[in-house]
């Protein structure tokens, strides 16, 4: 999707349109495409775009409208592929066979591409190519608006000359270090050995061989279990309130874990970060000797790793806690489950089900009972001031 969550706003604010519009709070998590055009960015503070673009339209943005346009263009996209992968605001879709009904690939793209545009009113760009690295690229040099297709016969006249910095899995040290080597272009990196490649960066050496010459094996798995979930704020003051940080902090947890468990699964991993008043920010992890499904279990750990980390007398303005390294549920057990185990597992099912059905605001428990009078609240919990940074 072009520009998301700002696009969404200008969608649902017809005053909005060809305005520059941000989303976010405290950092741009989106902006509209006039707003690119003053040099915003996502991720740039706030106080940063102000000074560049003082026109601005600033919006808090709300993750719960945007992930109900995002199933709704999902919803258009599942008639043209037979699998879908979805993230936030983008998704990778297997269409093969699919040209008998919808035509070459880049007509059925520009048919996608027009109903999403009907019938949800957002703009988007199409990749089409034989796999997903080629059709990522495709996608971003189509953007906005445009629908690119990829031929398997015109992929190195369009791989060669391009920038290294646009290969999947270069980022700014790879980049520096190839442009060091006087590699500028993926043509040029195609003339290093993959054992060279590999010396220089390990087993990211060898992908880089592949990629530049096109190859990627990765499927698409519609099922693919998430490699993290994440639940972040920055507070709407910053704050030094212990129990205002500990009931913030037990809010994001309850909202990752709940995640968590609605895919069958259970986190080995927890990470937290937080970022003070003054932009320093620090973030420490660890690994569980038993992976948590409730979310007494993973807290319990984050404020382990919160006496750790916030160890200065300067208030916070923004906390985040990620879980990862996951496992299915009927791969760990034990043999007797001991009885205090089964009632809080039966517990969070119980109040599992009530917020899917009457909105996770429906059952305000632990800690989060601190933010009662210190946030708004609706249906869906209480009204964060960076929603859309959650994913």
């Amino acid at each position: 999707m072009d520009a998301f969550f700002a696009s969404v706003e200008q969608l649902l604010i017809p005053a909005l349109r060809g305005r520059p519009v941000i989303v976010g709070g405290g950092v741009i998590a989106s902006c509209s495409y006039e707003a690119r055009a003053c040099g915003l960015k996502a991720g740039m503070p706030l106080f940063e775009a102000r000074r560049l673009c003082p026109r601005a339209v600033i919006l808090e943005g709300s993750q719960h409208v945007y992930r109900c346009f995002a199933e709704a263009v999902w919803t258009v996209c599942r008639r043209y592929t037979v699998g879908l992968e979805t993230y936030l605001d983008e998704a990778y879709a297997d269409a093969s066979g699919m040209e008998r009904i919808h035509g070459a690939p880049d007509e059925l793209g520009r048919k996608l591409q027009r109903q999403v545009l009907e019938e949800v009113g957002l703009p988007v760009s199409i990749g089409l190519a034989r796999n997903r690295m080629l059709a990522k690229i495709a996608s971003a040099a189509a953007k906005p608006r445009g629908v690119a297709w990829i031929a398997p016969e015109d992929e190195d006249r369009f791989l060669a000359p391009m920038p290294v910095e646009k290969l999947l899995g270069v980022g700014r040290k790879t980049a520096r270090k190839l442009r060091d080597m006087n590699i500028r272009t993926v043509g040029e990196l195609r003339a290093v050995p993959r054992a060279t490649l590999r010396q220089l960066f390990g087993k990211n050496g060898e992908v880089l061989h592949d990629r530049c010459r096109g190859e990627d094996l990765r499927a698409t798995r519609p099922d693919r279990p998430p490699r993290t979930i994440s639940r972040e704020t920055t507070f709407h003051q910053a704050t030094g309130a212990d129990d205002e940080i500990r009931g913030t902090l037990f809010y994001l947890t309850e909202r990752a874990m709940r995640a968590v468990r609605d895919k069958g699964m259970l986190a080995r991993r927890v990470e937290l970060t937080i970022r003070y008043a003054d932009w320093k920010q620090h973030t420490a992890g660890r690994t569980l000797s038993e992976p948590a499904g409730n979310d007494d279990e993973a807290f319990a750990e984050v404020e382990r790793l919160l006496e750790r980390l916030h160890t200065r007398r300067v208030r916070l303005r923004h906390v985040g806690i990620v879980l990862s390294q996951f496992v299915r549920k009927g791969d760990v057990g034990r043999l007797l489950e001991p009885a205090e185990h089964k009632r809080r597992r039966e517990l969070y099912a119980a109040t599992d089900a009530i917020r899917g059905r009457y909105g996770h605001g429906a059952v305000i428990s632990g800690k989060s009972i601190e933010l009662l009078g210190r946030m708004d609240r609706n249906d869906y919990g209480f009204i964060l001031r960076t929603p859309s940074l959650t994913k």
